[in-house]
């Protein structure tokens, strides 16, 4: 019979005793494993994910990782917003100058040129229609002075070292329904979104629709109302094209959350990018803006506080449709030549089409009234030192000097601004914070590695006095005492093997189990065949001064490959003592009993 067959039916023989040393050691194992695989892949997302596509964020005046967690994680919530010329300062002359047209302070000028133009004397006959065309020629002067004084339509400030400025407004979150604590958090965001931001600057990804499309500025069918959603947020939530969404004004536990009555229609469902953009949704920004509480109040104004004036919202304002009511979201509408206006809110009437009452054609929110949460900045690369330039110049304030323009201010917005290094960011995230949970949580998997290796050791050591006739009968049948001490190390190897097994398969079950939630609050998908990320095997040696060749240094793998073997010889080592105890059996004495 081979020293194998022996040591496993040695195993045998003390089923229960061997069930529960294996049991203990598979427990052991299975922590260990886990804590290197969710551990392990969550950091090496956040570290992949370091890249983003942009090198500055831009936001309110406060924490710098704050700022970092909100805007590319979606975590947290944001301490407050900064006004939207913030983000003009960084678009081309094109894009300002059609900004400008949904600005407040040029209406209220055309609107006094109007006045004034009314107010003129017109003399009888041809001299009338002389001085009206004077008039409207001093019109168009005035106005081209005006902008040429504001330069709200020349290029932006910092656009010079800009490749890329897209805005983003967060806040908002979106619930299935109230019967689950599960909510996903909403984006607004421009079509740039996914037209000019990639995923990874070394690989240039960008992202890819599995349905559907981005949505546009303004769709003839669904107004301003349209959104794309992340995968796991299509996944979790069952959501397809065409279905209609409403955000919650900020999170559903807060005390003054409400549904917005405003629905957006999905036109485009992402495909997977195990990033945080998974577990997201993208609203148009037009639309953001028109929820109810998203709006900014202006400072008030002789030319928008006199009565019977009206503001942008007019009726004239919403396009051709004249029988359009002023206010189609909930609010009531102002009465017009004594009779009361029609109302077409959601709220009010739910048995009107959703997607065409919001689907009319209104004028965009003023940008004196917008606010943005954060701005993605990416600098010109043909000089990466840009991002280290502008930074500090932002932070000095200079973004303020961008709102001398217009006289209607937002009132509560937050003039100060910062901008920060995302990168840099994450990795003093790491550096204070994961890094040394990182040395704890491998400090606890090698104390639970001692402590199933040990309980090998008194299971085997604890059956000796047991077994001391077993061993010198089987000396007195010709087996000598290296052969005795081999068999004791085999079953210490068995034992190691089958606990290691056991906890490896029990480690990723855990895992399979626990990826829906890891999934669901950090967007990593886990499944049962991830492993833990691969590290190099000669890495000490690499910080100790090397004198191996870099193929060996450049060789790496996951730890988990390396983990059974490792617990294998460490159990077979405390075996030892064991077998020692085994070699040195007297088998007279043993016999004699």
């Amino acid at each position: 019979m081979s020293v194998f067959k022996i040591a496993w039916r040695s195993i045998q023989h003390r089923g229960f005793g061997s069930f529960l040393t294996i049991l203990s050691m598979g427990l052991g194992v299975m922590l260990v494993v886990s804590v290197l695989s969710i551990h392990g892949l969550i950091s090496d997302s956040f570290r992949n994910n370091s890249s983003f596509g942009y090198n500055i964020l831009v936001g309110a005046r406060g924490g710098g990782l704050q700022l970092t967690m909100n805007t590319v994680y979606y975590l947290s919530q944001p301490v407050e917003n900064v006004p939207y010329e913030y983000y003009l300062a960084f678009c081309d002359e094109e894009t300002r100058h059609e900004e400008l047209q949904n600005s407040i302070s040029f209406n209220a000028f055309d609107h006094e040129m109007d006045c004034l133009e009314l107010l003129q004397p017109s003399a009888p006959g041809g001299l009338g229609l002389a001085a009206c065309l004077g008039n409207l020629v001093n019109e168009e002067v005035q106005v081209e002075r005006q902008i040429e004084h504001s330069s709200i339509d020349k290029r932006g400030l910092y656009k010079l070292y800009t490749e890329m400025a897209i805005p983003l407004c967060l806040g908002d979150t979106w619930q299935k329904d109230e019967s689950t604590d599960e909510y996903f958090r909403c984006v607004g965001t421009t079509p740039d979104f996914f037209e000019k931001l990639v995923l990874d600057m070394d690989s240039q990804q960008k992202f890819k629709f599995a349905e559907g499309r981005s949505f546009v500025e303004y769709s003839p069918e669904n107004g301003y109302y349209e959104c794309v959603v992340g995968a796991l947020v299509a996944k979790r939530a069952g959501l397809k094209l065409g279905d209609l969404i409403h955000p919650t004004h900020g999170e559903p536990s807060d005390i003054n959350a409400h549904v917005h009555a405003e629905g957006f229609k999905i036109v485009g469902i992402l495909e997977g990018t195990r990033t945080p953009h998974d577990r997201a949704l993208f609203l148009n920004l037009n639309g953001f803006y028109l929820m109810d509480g998203h709006v900014k109040p202006v400072d008030e104004d002789p030319i928008l506080s006199g009565e019977g004036e009206e503001s942008w919202d007019s009726e004239e304002n919403w396009g051709d449709d004249e029988d359009i009511p002023d206010e189609p979201f909930g609010e009531p509408a102002e009465e017009s030549a004594g009779e009361p206006a029609e109302t077409a809110s959601p709220a009010a009437d739910e048995t009107l089409d959703l997607t065409a009452r919001q689907a009319l054609r209104r004028t965009p929110l003023p940008i004196e009234q917008r606010e943005v949460t954060s701005i993605l900045i990416l600098t010109d690369q043909d000089d990466p030192a840009l991002a280290f330039f502008l930074a500090p110049q932002i932070n000095q304030g200079d973004l303020e000097s961008t709102l001398g323009w217009s006289n209607f201010r937002p009132v509560r917005a937050q003039k100060a601004a910062q901008a920060v290094n995302p990168v840099e960011q994450v990795t003093s995230f790491f550096y204070m914070i994961i890094d040394p949970i990182r040395w704890l949580l491998l400090a606890l998997t090698v104390m639970i590695c001692i402590v199933s290796a040990i309980s090998i050791l008194v299971g085997i050591y604890n059956s000796m006095n047991q077994r001391r006739h077993e061993i010198a009968v089987m000396r007195a049948l010709g087996a000598n005492r290296g052969q005795v001490m081999t068999i004791m190390v085999i079953e210490a190897f068995l034992l190691a093997f089958a606990g290691g097994v056991m906890g490896w398969v029990a480690g990723h079950g855990l895992n399979a189990a626990l990826g829906p939630v890891v999934e669901a609050q950090t967007g990593v998908g886990i499944g049962f065949f991830d492993f833990a990320p691969a590290v190099p095997i000669f890495g000490f040696f690499e910080q100790a001064g090397s004198f191996l060749p870099s193929s060996l240094l450049e060789l790496k793998v996951t730890p988990e490959l390396m983990l059974i073997p490792g617990l294998i010889v460490l159990a077979m080592v405390v075996g030892i003592y064991p077998a020692i105890s085994a070699y040195r059996t007297d088998v007279a004495k043993a016999l004699g009993k």
